[in-house]
């Protein structure tokens, strides 16, 4: 099962056959069976779907996402309803502790696989500046599993300290280019979080995928805030993907961060995260795809809110 990634103004894509047909200048450039997809992300302006393929996607349970870094919206089937019960559930985690729970466990996760990275790209290093960013994150960790955090204002502060913290460490240890500065979310003109940021926006659109399957609201979160057109749920969630699946990848094609994001950079930072995505690892003594891996994981995160008594965040080995 595929999932298309389209950056490229002019595009059109229509149906004919149960099939996808992508057109370039009114030529056929690829043809894709609707059968093997998974999901369908544009990320560009200028591209055209047809109503047809709409419906056959949304028949078929193709999640359909548009996505540049200001705006965000998905298209998929009202049929996946799943259980009321579970959405009952998950509403009322704001009330019940349940969401302060899972946060702090998305945040625990978030820090630990971050610091795998570290270790993964340092691993012959052995100096001050990496003991004392992994010591920062460990004081980190055990500061969120003790009982004196009561809010969500209070998780966000560490996690941003222990970000800080870890990029600093990619920037003085030259994994990331030179002219990367500091992490910057929103229309940055630096090509490293220009790069950073398309593959968190790849990354969004897996989670709230794995999301709507689970039956769970994917704007309802437990952390970050709640406001129109923002997948909260989606959001709070991928962090504890962000350093495996996207930063190890970016720090991999460093050498080729030059100049300005344009098409085919995409395209090779798209290629590697659907890779890793495609990647058989250990989950419970089994091989899967750290897509399958995911979903499992958002359904642990449904069942938690059902009555589960613990969630416990996937960590990456490095």
């Amino acid at each position: 099962m595929k999932h298309l990634v389209l950056n490229s103004f002019g595009l059109f894509l229509g149906l004919k056959s149960q099939r996808i047909v992508i057109y370039q200048n009114k030529e056929i450039i690829k043809e894709i069976a609707l059968k093997s997809l998974k999901t369908i992300s544009i990320n560009s302006n200028g591209i055209t779907i047809s109503s047809d393929l709409i419906f056959a996607c949304s028949v078929r349970g193709i999640k359909i996402f548009y996505q540049n870094f200001n705006t965000f919206s998905a298209t998929h089937t009202l049929y996946e309803h799943k259980g009321v019960n579970v959405l009952k559930q998950q509403f009322s985690s704001k009330d019940n502790a349940k969401g302060l729970i899972l946060a702090k466990e998305l945040i625990i996760g978030k820090i630990k696989n971050q610091r795998s990275t570290i270790l993964y790209f340092s691993r012959n290093q052995n100096n001050k500046q990496k003991n004392a960013t992994l010591i920062s994150m460990q004081k980190a960790i055990n500061t969120l599993k003790s009982s004196k955090i009561i809010d969500t204002n209070d998780i966000f502060s560490i996690e941003a300290n222990a970000a800080h913290r870890y990029f600093e460490f990619l920037k003085f240890n030259s994994l990331l280019p030179s002219s990367f500065e500091h992490r910057t979310k929103r229309a940055s003109s630096e090509i490293s979080n220009q790069a950073l940021n398309y593959g968190y926006a790849i990354l969004l659109n897996i989670i709230y995928k794995s999301i709507i399957n689970a039956g769970l609201n994917p704007y309802f979160g437990v952390l970050h805030t709640m406001r129109s057109a923002k997948p909260s749920l989606a959001l709070d969630i991928m962090e504890e993907y962000r350093s495996f699946i996207v930063d190890r990848n970016i720090i991999k094609i460093r050498s080729s961060l030059k100049g300005e994001l344009n098409a085919e950079l995409k395209k090779v930072i798209a290629s590697n995260i659907l890779n890793s995505l495609n990647k058989k690892l250990t989950y419970n003594h089994k091989k899967l795809t750290l897509e399958s891996i995911i979903q499992r994981q958002v359904y642990k995160i449904s069942a938690f809110f059902c009555g589960d008594s613990k969630y416990k965040s996937y960590i990456f080995r490095w």
